[in-house]
C-alpha cells in the first residue's frame, strides 16, 4: 500500500498542488461551442466498498441519507459490496444486497464491480463458490434480467441514456453535463488472472488461483470498452471523462515489489492501464480516474510516461491531466463530492464529506 505523505510522493503532491492553480483553457476543457453549451457545474457522490462488514452494515445508512440529502446528480460506487474474508457468497446475498443497499438511494448509482463480488468467493471463509456462477449471479441481480433489458440501480434517471457491453453488462458507458463516464470491470485480487505460489501471493488461501482464460478475455473487452469510450467523449465534444474501477491497480509498483509473501501480480493491470495512457495523452482534456479496493481516501496523480510508456515513480514526464481519487470505504465509512466546474479553474473539484454519526471514538492524547 502506498503511504501518501512517503518521499517517493512529494514531487507528486506538488504536482496536484501545481495542478489546482491551473486553468481549464490549459487543460481545454471549453474549446468548442458545443462545450460552452454543456459547461454547467454539478456534483456527484463517490463511494466504494460499503456495506462491506458489521460495521459498515450499522454506518452505511448514514452515508446514504446524506447522500440522497445532497444536491449530487448520481452516485459512483466502485465495488466492493461485501467482505473478502467473512460474507459468504450465497445466492440470497445479492437479491439482498439489491434491497438492502442499492434500492435505498434516492439517486441514480452507476457500480463498478469489485473482487470480493465474485472473484474471491471460492476463497473457504466465504463458502469455497465457483466465482463464475457468483459473477452470474452479480449480473442478473443487478445488472442484466433473464429477459434481457437493463437494471437502474437506485433512482432511474430518463436523462441518462446508458450503453452497455452485449457480452458484459457490467460495462457501461454515458455522457452527461459535458463529462463521459466510462465504467469497465477491473476487480482486484490480480483481475482474476491465474497466480500460482511462490511467485506472488494468492487470494483464495490455496497454492493456485484465477482463471486465465476468464481474464484474457475479459482484460481485452475492458481494453475495448475504455477505447470505445474515449472516441464516445470526442464525438460529444466532452470537457472531461471519468473512468470508475475496483482495483488499485499499483501504478507505482509497491504491491509487487514487495517482499514475498506480500507481493502481488499486478501485472494484470498494465492492459488497462496502457489504455488509459494512450487515450489520456490524444484526450489532452481532464482524465479523473475512481478506484477503491484500499478503503482510505487519496487524490494524487500517478500517471508518467516517456515515448507513450508508463514510467513508475519519479521517473519520466507527468501526465498532468490525470488524476486518480480513492475513495473511502470498510471503516472509514464516508463519502466524496465531485463538484465538476468547466467554467471554474479546475474542473475536478473534491470536498470530503465526514459523517457525524460514524466517527471513531480515539484515546485522548
Amino acid at each position: 500500500m502506498t503511504k501518501l505523505f512517503s518521499s517517493k510522493n512529494i514531487k507528486r503532491i506538488s504536482a496536484i498542488s501545481l495542478l489546482l492553480s491551473m486553468s481549464v483553457v490549459t487543460f481545454g476543457a471549453i474549446d468548442t461551442q458545443a462545450n460552452a453549451a454543456q459547461a454547467a457545474r454539478y456534483s456527484i457522490a463517490l463511494i466504494g466498498d460499503m456495506p462491506y462488514d458489521a460495521k459498515g452494515v450499522t454506518q452505511t445508512p448514514n452515508v446514504i441519507s446524506a447522500i440522497n440529502a445532497s444536491n449530487v446528480a448520481l452516485a459512483l460506487f466502485d465495488g466492493d459490496t461485501m467482505s473478502g474474508k467473512g460474507d459468504k457468497c450465497t445466492d440470497a446475498a445479492y437479491p439482498a444486497l439489491k434491497t438492502g443497499f442499492f434500492d435505498k438511494f434516492s439517486k441514480p448509482v452507476f457500480y463498478s464491480v469489485g473482487d470480493n463480488e465474485w472473484v474471491d468467493c471460492d476463497r473457504a471463509v466465504k463458502g469455497a463458490f465457483d466465482p463464475m456462477t457468483r459473477l452470474a449471479l452479480v449480473r442478473s441481480n443487478f445488472f442484466q434480467k433473464k429477459d434481457l433489458t437493463y437494471i437502474s440501480l437506485g433512482a432511474a434517471n430518463p436523462r441518462i441514456a446508458v450503453t452497455h457491453d452485449a457480452n458484459y453488462p457490467e460495462m457501461q458507458m454515458f455522457s452527461l453535463k459535458g463529462i463521459t463516464y466510462i465504467l469497465p470491470h477491473v476487480p482486484g485480487s490480480a483481475n482474476n488472472s491465474t497466480v500460482a505460489t511462490p511467485t506472488f501471493k494468492t487470494y483464495n488461501d490455496t497454492a493456485k488461483d484465477g482463471d486465465d482464460a476468464e481474464f484474457k478475455a475479459r482484460d481485452a473487452a475492458n481494453v475495448a470498452w475504455i477505447n470505445k469510450g474515449f472516441a464516445k467523449a470526442e464525438t460529444d465534444g466532452s470537457v472531461g471523462v471519468i473512468v470508475v474501477v475496483q482495483a488499485n491497480m499499483d501504478w507505482e509498483g509497491y504491491a509487487r515489489d514487495a517482499a514475498a509473501p506480500n507481493n502481488e501480480n499486478t501485472a494484470a493491470f498494465a492492459n488497462v492501464k496502457l489504455a488509459l495512457l494512450t487515450n489520456t495523452l490524444k484526450f489532452k482534456k481532464p482524465v479523473l480516474l475512481q478506484n477503491g479496493d484500499e478503503h482510505w481516501y487519496q487524490v494524487d496523480m500517478p500517471m508518467n510516461e516517456t515515448a507513450g510508456k508508463l514510467v513508475e515513480k519519479d521517473k519520466g514526464s507527468l501526465v498532468e491531466n490525470f488524476t486518480r481519487v480513492q475513495t473511502f470505504g470498510s471503516g472509514f465509512n464516508h463519502w466524496v463530492e465531485l463538484i465538476i466546474d468547466p467554467r471554474g479553474d479546475n474542473l475536478w473539484n473534491f470536498k470530503v464529506h465526514i459523517i457525524k454519526e460514524n466517527l471513531d471514538v480515539h484515546a485522548a492524547s
